[in-house]
């Protein structure tokens, strides 16, 4: 079997990053049903401007998301845990 590609038919991509980034990840809970776990990432053209962006992003998870996570958490009722 042969094989027709030529180098005009591959697309390259050349990849260039700028600036700094800031990257968190955070868990709560140990159990298996009992965990969240998110990554908050931010980006900026200088350290400052990624940590901004970062503190804007955790301050929206703090507000928002941590308290809609944990409420569409089982609570090990239905599988046989309860005491």
């Amino acid at each position: 079997m042969s094989d027709d590609t030529t180098s005009d038919d591959v697309e390259r991509v050349e990849r260039t990053d700028l600036g700094a980034s800031v990257e968190a990840r955070l868990k709560r809970g140990t159990g298996t049903r009992d965990e969240d776990q998110i990554t908050i990432k931010a980006k900026g053209e200088t350290a400052s401007d990624a940590l901004e962006k970062f503190e804007q992003l955790l301050a929206e998870y703090e507000v928002e998301y941590s308290d809609r996570m944990r409420a569409i958490q089982p609570t090990g009722e239905d599988e046989g845990d309860r005491a």
